[in-house]
Order: C-alpha cells, then structure tokens, then sequence
C-alpha cells in the first residue's frame, strides 16, 4: 500500500498555488476499505535528504496491515516527496487532501504552507517532527516530539552529568532554534559559558570546524548537524585530532556509524534519547526493534536511533492504535479524538496532554510535553541510564 509521490515544480509558486504540478503518480481513488494518511517530506534532490524517515513509515505500515490494519480496513500511508523545495509542500499538501483524502498528516512538519492547507481542511498533523513556529503554533499539530527540543535536552543532560565550565556546541550556520535551545539547556543546568560553532551545510571537509573546538578549549562539546552521516564525519575528524574531552549529544541525528564510532573511541560521552532504547524495559522499542528485523531485514534503514526516524515510525504505529479507538475513521472523526487527548501514553514517551496550548519556552509553547531518557554510548550500543525520563525545560532532575 505504501506508495511514493516523486513531484517535480513545472512552473512559479503562483502556479503551484493555482495548482499546476504533476506527479509521477496519480492519486487513486478513495477506497472505503482503506484509510489514507500523508506524510510529506525531502527525500531527494537536497543536502538535508534521506530516505529513512519515509522507510521507517513503510516498516510500521506493514506491521498495521500484518495485524488486521484498523478495524478491518488497510493503512495506506502516501509519501509525497517535496525533493527539497518549499512550494511542493503546498502542491503535495493539496493533492494529499483533496485527492487521496487522507484522514491525518503524518509526521514530517508543519512548514511551508502545509499548516494552512490542514486547517482549512480540518486535517490533524500527527507528530509532526520539525521545528518551525508553524508546528509549535498550529492546534492541529499533534506535537511528540520537536527536532529543536533535542538539542536543549542534550545539552542539560550533559551539563548536569558533566558539570562543565564551558561548552561548545556545533550546529548548522543560522539555525537559530537549534542554537537558542542549545544555549537554554546548557543554562538550566548551570552552564553560562557557551560558545557557538557555526558550520555551513554544504560543508564537506570538518577538519576546521573541530580545530575551532579545540581552539575555544571547552570542557565538554558536542552538537547538531544533519544529515546523520554528516554528524558521523564531523565526529570523525574529532577522533582523528584526538579531542578527547566528554561528547553531550542527543540521538535526534544519529545512525549506527555515529555509535560505534563514539562507542570504539572511548570518549566519555552523554546522550539524551528521545525515547527510550532498550527492549527489556520498554515495549514499544521492542516492537520497533522486531519490526525492522521483519520488515528491514537488509538493513535499508541506516539510522535506526536517528529522531526523526523513530517519530516517523512511531507516528505510524500510534496513528493505527488511536484510529482503532473510533467507529468510523475519518479527518473529521480524528482531529476531534486527538485534539480532546489529556492522556496519551505510550511507554517510550512522557504521557503527553494534547491539550496545551503554551508552555515554558517561548519558541516552541508545547515543549511541555517534551521529556528524554538519559542515556550513553558504549559497547557499540545506546545504554538507558534511568527508565524515568527528565526535562530540560521544567528542569527536572536527571533520576
């Protein structure tokens, strides 16, 4: 069921906003047997594409449909590429709406217009994974997790466990979210000194970068550049210089490569986990952990403790428990479930109450409902330091 929308913009944004793009592949028609959600993201033609998050929805798609889908019907979840550009966000938003009828958006963001266009249409973004005021302001935005929120997380984590003086984090040149909740967690946990390593995102060769870490002669540093693979190069270039000083990172970016690469150096190192990775105290990694060896068995999905990647998926799957809760599926039927939940739960999240509207950070009014576990790298492997999860922005006790 799981199909692919490769779009391509053939005119100006007044075009695409009239409506003026193609696609590889047409919608199909509404089935009453299926149930239809979207999920729009770059997973081409980009510095910051990769296909995990949208392979990551097929695993969990499978794993529906394997179990009876929802109420009898199959999940249908349609991937629209945007290959990187803002205005087929809005082409793919639209066709998402209005001709394959889905009931949700999932994961993905709320960015470039697809905020609007599920407004209008009364459509729920499920677990939206960005950071963008449109995701944080949007009340259809259904919000578990925020790229941004990791940064603060990991950096509070490490300023409690290491207790540093000064810290360098390194991040994408003007991403300010990222930056400015970096700075903030550091800060809750004491740490005032902060220096700031801009990197820009075409950049290749980070040598240079880890030479101005070194230069700044922090106490710990870490930080936040995307794609995974490049956060695996710039910590390449650390051990190659041998900067030895403790690692504070957070798993929102992070593949295979970059754990046993950390794992193997010996660096002491602190992660702040998004949720909670380890099979024997949390059932919901279990699942996660037994889908991808059923339904990834080669291994496509390169980075399977990478954020975003894990929201995708556990977009997918938690849309499939809520929408078995209603009697008939529909956008209607689904905003209205999710935007009353007070109480959702899964284990690998703090409960989350959908209903807030503010919160403690002013860039992002529902990290409320933000929490991470603390956690490690060694042994080739993420280690869960405590069940309990903590929160940057609450300042709440690592357990």
């Amino acid at each position: 069921m799981f199909r692919s929308r490769w779009t391509i913009i053939l005119a100006a944004l007044a075009a695409v906003a009239a409506g003026s793009v193609s696609a590889c592949a047409a919608g199909d028609a509404d089935s009453s047997d299926t149930i239809k959600v979207g999920f729009i993201a770059p997973l081409s033609s980009g510095p910051r594409a990769f296909q995990d998050p949208a392979l990551a929805a097929e695993v969990a798609e499978k794993a529906v449909n394997d179990q009876g889908g929802i109420n009898g019907k199959k999940l249908d979840v349609v991937v629209y590429d945007t290959k990187g550009q803002p205005a087929n966000v809005i082409a793919g938003a639209r066709k998402l709406v209005e001709q394959d009828k889905v009931v949700a958006f999932i994961g993905g963001n709320s960015n470039d217009g697809l905020a609007e266009i599920g407004a209008k249409a009364g459509v729920v973004n499920w677990f939206p994974m960005g950071c963008a005021a449109a995701d944080v302001d949007n009340e259809l935005s259904m919000i578990a997790a925020l790229n941004c929120a990791g940064a603060a997380q990991g950096t509070y984590l490490g300023g409690l466990r290491f207790r540093p003086k000064k810290a360098v984090y390194v991040a994408f040149a003007g991403n300010t979210p990222y930056i400015e909740n970096a700075k903030l967690g550091y800060r809750n946990a004491g740490v005032e000194d902060v220096q700031i390593v801009e990197v820009p995102p075409e950049t290749t060769d980070y040598a240079p970068i880890i030479a101005q870490v070194k230069a700044a002669k922090p106490d710990v540093w870490g930080g936040m550049i995307f794609t995974p693979e490049k956060l695996t190069a710039l910590l390449r270039a650390a051990v190659d210089q041998n900067l030895r000083i403790p690692l504070v990172l957070s798993n929102n970016v992070m593949e295979d490569a970059t754990i046993q690469l950390v794992s193997d150096s010996g660096i002491p190192n602190s992660v702040a986990l998004e949720k909670g990775e380890d099979p024997n105290r949390f059932p919901t990694w279990k699942e996660y952990e037994d889908q991808l060896a059923k339904y990834d068995p080669e291994g496509r999905i390169k980075t399977p403790h990478d954020g975003s990647v894990t929201t995708d998926w556990l977009a997918v799957w938690t849309f499939a428990q809520e929408a078995r809760k209603l009697t008939d599926v529909t956008a209607d039927t689904f905003r209205e479930h999710t935007r009353n939940l007070r109480d959702f739960r899964t284990d690998v999240l703090h409960d989350i109450d959908f209903t807030i509207a503010d919160g403690p950070v002013p860039t992002a009014p529902r990290q409320a409902n933000l929490w991470a576990f603390p956690g490690h790298i060694a042994d080739g492997r993420i280690i869960v330091d405590a069940p309990t999860p903590f929160s940057a922005f609450q300042k709440t006790p690592i357990g």
